[in-house]
């Protein structure tokens, strides 16, 4: 079992060492006789990499003498640091580890302050900018792969427990990463058919609630179950698509109003949103050393090649289309009969037009920058490394999001995520106001195992067909 609450805070720690960043002074904070080594080992990470992470925060200096200084002496001490993390977890590896050993190791937490109950982990701080000797690990990566396809090792506990710890197992990260993308695509299949044939505006009465049919109401739901989630920046279209339908009742929108150009907004970010390796993505259902290297070398080309030659051509272009638009002005389908007979709004039409000329855009970028940067890929190389070390180290970054994401115990997935908020979050919050002791951590596993669990059993089969 771990032993982490026997360990003292992060901060605590690292105010006890000051500047020492050497092994001998960690171990002589840690408890005496646990007989524990993964959580010292764990231990030990957790407090090696917040330390270089701060370092790495610390403001710089205003003065120009010390702030060369001080990154000349962040960068001696980083290569200390780096040097010893890697030897802590090679340390560890010295000897035999079962599979359960070292995802405690990875996942065990510990507090980061005295006065907090947040707690940090290792895998929390396994970023793009942590030493790339210990995310590139091949241990390291090959535990949270087998996490992500076979769900957490079970660890030795009584039979009555083992049953409903396997049960749960059962249910993987990717299965319950699988019903979160099925939510998305679902509700992108309703955004989809909104915009192309949206209800045709009333004449007479805009007060009816006879325009809120099944379509709307499921892309309500859908969305608000997402936004329920952890919020990230690709929560902003579900929440336009919901505020938008919210501000629009009795009604909806309608395609002459305002709020359905920025409905039009939101579709055009979740078209291009499915191409990205931000969680949940149909990349995730290929083999993630193939495909998220890819994007992530694609995505560093643009950033590096195509955005730097964009805004060199801005003042240009806005100038050329202005120019364009006034000379084709009340040139072609001024005819108010021919737009009457358009099956789909002329907004939704633009938008789609303005999305397929981005598209080819898009794909022209994309094969410049395989032209550009192709011929300085290692050819030996393969897997995560294939487009370089520093594009394998932020798609493994990308992936080790993705799996914390989906590791918690007892996940509610969007749809699911809505009955949570509203038969377990909201009453516990309630109950804790009131000064009642709640159940309700009980009612949140036994809620999880008959809703979420047989649906997750599934979808671990349906996963299971994909490499």
């Amino acid at each position: 079992m771990p032993h982490s609450e026997f360990f003292p805070s992060v901060s605590r720690t690292l105010l006890h060492l000051g500047n020492r960043v050497d092994r001998v002074s960690i171990e002589d904070i840690c408890p005496r006789n646990l007989a524990d080594v993964c959580s010292e080992a764990a231990f030990r990470l957790v407090v090696l990499l917040e330390m270089r992470a701060r370092k790495l925060r610390h403001k710089p200096d205003s003065d120009i003498w010390n702030r060369w200084a001080e990154k000349t002496a962040t960068a001696r001490e980083g290569d200390q640091l780096n040097e010893q993390i890697i030897n802590t977890w090679l340390l560890f590896l010295d000897e035999y580890r079962t599979p359960t050993e070292i995802e405690q190791v990875l996942w065990t937490s510990f507090l980061v302050s005295d006065d907090s109950a947040r707690r940090v982990r290792v895998v929390d701080l396994l970023n793009a900018e942590c030493p790339s000797h210990l995310i590139c690990h091949d241990v390291v990566v090959l535990s949270l792969t087998n996490l992500w396809k076979n769900g957490p090792s079970c660890r030795a506990v009584d039979s009555t427990a083992q049953i409903g710890l396997r049960y749960d197992a059962l249910c993987t990260p990717r299965a319950l990463h699988f019903i979160d993308l099925a939510t998305h695509l679902a509700y992108f299949g309703l955004l989809v058919s909104y915009v192309m044939h949206p209800p045709s505006e009333p004449t007479i009465s805009r007060t009816m609630l006879e325009y809120i049919g099944a379509r709307e109401i499921l892309l309500m739901v859908f969305s608000s179950s997402i936004l329920i989630r952890p919020w990230t920046l690709f929560s902003v279209p579900f929440a336009m698509t919901l505020s938008i339908f919210l501000f629009s009742i009795p009604v909806v929108p309608f395609a002459a109003d305002l709020s359905f150009n920025f409905l039009l907004l939101a579709f055009v970010f979740h078209t291009f949103q499915l191409h990205l390796s931000h969680s949940p993505s149909p990349l995730y259902l290929l083999k993630v050393d193939h495909s998220l290297p890819f994007v992530h070398f694609i995505a560093k080309g643009f950033r590096r090649i195509i955005l730097p030659l964009v805004l060199f051509f801005v003042p240009i272009s806005i100038l050329g289309t202005s120019w364009l638009s006034l000379a084709l002005a009340d040139t072609f389908f001024t005819s108010p009969s021919f737009i009457a007979l358009l099956p789909t709004p002329m907004q939704t039409r633009t938008t789609v037009l303005f999305m397929f000329f981005a598209l080819v855009a898009a794909i022209c970028c994309s094969l410049f920058i395989f032209v550009v940067q192709g011929l300085h890929l290692d050819t030996d190389a393969s897997g995560w490394d294939a487009y370089s070390p520093a594009v394998g180290l932020a798609a493994r970054a990308s992936f080790v999001r993705t799996v914390i994401s989906y590791s918690s115990p007892y996940l509610f997935p969007a749809p699911f995520s809505l009955l949570q908020a509203l038969l377990i979050t909201v009453p516990s919050f309630v109950f804790r106001r009131l000064g009642f002791q709640t159940f309700f951590a009980r009612a949140e596993r036994i809620l999880w195992r008959t809703i979420v669990g047989p649906v997750g059993l599934v979808c671990a089969l349906v996963v299971a067909l994909f490499p």
